[in-house]
Parts: C-alpha cells; sequence; structure tokens
C-alpha cells in the first residue's frame, strides 16, 4: 500500500512541482502614455493592492492581483479593478498586474477578460509574456476592446523557460467626466495539453488499478 501512495505523490509532484518563492505580483499605473509607477508588490505573499482616492492622474483607485506561484501552472488573477474619474481631466490610464519570477512552462496560457461596469470611457484588455522576466509588458499574447460589459477568452501555447513572466495590461480611455467609471477582471491560467492530461490519467488509473487488484481476499486453499 505505502508504495502506491508514494507513487501517487511523485505523480502529482511530476504534474505540479513548486516554483521558486521569490514569484511576485506587482502593480504598476501610466497616466497619457507617461513611464509606469510600480505602486506596489506582493513582496512574497502572492497577493498585491493599490488603494487611494486621489492616484496617478487624481483617479480613485482599488486594484488588486493575486498569483498563484505554488504551482508550475501559474495563474494570475486581477481582482476588483474599479477605477473612477472624479473631478480630474479625462485621461487615458494604463493599469499592468504582473506575476514574475515564473518556471518553466510548455502548455496553452489561457487569457479571460470581463468588463463588468463601464460608464464614460473604452476600456482594451492585453495579456503579456516575457522571457526575460520583465515588469508590466512583454510578448502580446491576447487583446480585447470594450465599450460596455462583455467577456472574452483566447488560449496561447507557450514553451517557455524561467524565470519568464506574465502580465495583464489595463487601457482605459476615459472621456466622459467625473462619474466616468470601470470595474473588470482578467485571468491568465496555464491549461496542461491533452497529452498531458491523458498521461496522467493512465498514472492515476494504473495506480486504482492495482490498489483494487490487492484489496481482492485470498482465497483458502483446500486440500
Amino acid at each position: 500500500m505505502k508504495r502506491y501512495l508514494l507513487a501517487a505523490t511523485a505523480a502529482a509532484a511530476v504534474a505540479f512541482a513548486a516554483t521558486p518563492a521569490s514569484a511576485a505580483v506587482c502593480i504598476g499605473i501610466a497616466v497619457n502614455g507617461g513611464a509606469i509607477s510600480n505602486v506596489g508588490c506582493d513582496g512574497g505573499t502572492g497577493s498585491a493592492s493599490y488603494v487611494s482616492t486621489s492616484g496617478p492622474g487624481g483617479y480613485l483607485y482599488n486594484i488588486g492581483g493575486t498569483g498563484a506561484p505554488a504551482l508550475t501552472m501559474p495563474q494570475l488573477l486581477t481582482q476588483s479593478i474599479n477605477i473612477q474619474q472624479a473631478n480630474a481631466a479625462n485621461a487615458i490610464i494604463d493599469v499592468y498586474v504582473t506575476q514574475s519570477d515564473l518556471t518553466s512552462l510548455n502548455s496553452s496560457l489561457l487569457s479571460a477578460f470581463t468588463s463588468n461596469t463601464l460608464q464614460g470611457l473604452s476600456a482594451t484588455i492585453s495579456s503579456y509574456y516575457s522571457t526575460t522576466n520583465a515588469l508590466f509588458g512583454g510578448t502580446l499574447l491576447q487583446s480585447s476592446v470594450f465599450n460596455g460589459t462583455g467577456v472574452f477568452s483566447g488560449a496561447n501555447a507557450l514553451n517557455v523557460t524561467g524565470p519568464w513572466s506574465e502580465t495583464v495590461r489595463y487601457s482605459l480611455n476615459f472621456s466622459g467626466g467625473p462619474g466616468s467609471n470601470f470595474n473588470g477582471t482578467a485571468n491568465l491560467r496555464a491549461v496542461p495539453e491533452p497529452a498531458t492530461w491523458a498521461l496522467m490519467l493512465m498514472g492515476f488509473g494504473g495506480i486504482g488499478f492495482a490498489m483494487r487488484r490487492r484489496r481482492q481476499p485470498i482465497l483458502a486453499q483446500v486440500a
């Protein structure tokens, strides 16, 4: 029994090996195409946030980003993206959320974007990856323009050697004056290839079959 449990543990470890503890989530903001200001990193906790009633450009910000660096199948979820124009001038606000220091990956990376509230602006949500582990950018994966509420998803096959980074960018073109606001989310999630899933299922199926055989009672022999 013990050896089957060890085999199962080994199979799980191969599929979901740990990444470096240094994997980080950072948030950056730029106004009207200017320099990107790093407004906060998670310090290794896996979750970063930025809240301000008078942030860059004079806008109101409530931004959160959560990463799952404990797996080789990384996930970056931006949460509570709420940006509102108070008495500031119309502007283009770019918000970046990056998860860096990820390990090597050979998988599909799924980009899922949602526009929940959009008033007085247009929004473009994009995803990127960087083989140089850069903050706030890299090679474009997916991009979608929103002029109202909606959802988008798209996947890209990636074969990258770590450390590398993934980024979500919200480009918000405010034109409606005070009261304009945006709320949305984005999720980058690695999805194992079908062949990987097949190998995992075969492995766990074999373990289950072996354990079932071991549980079968031994019939007494008749002299």
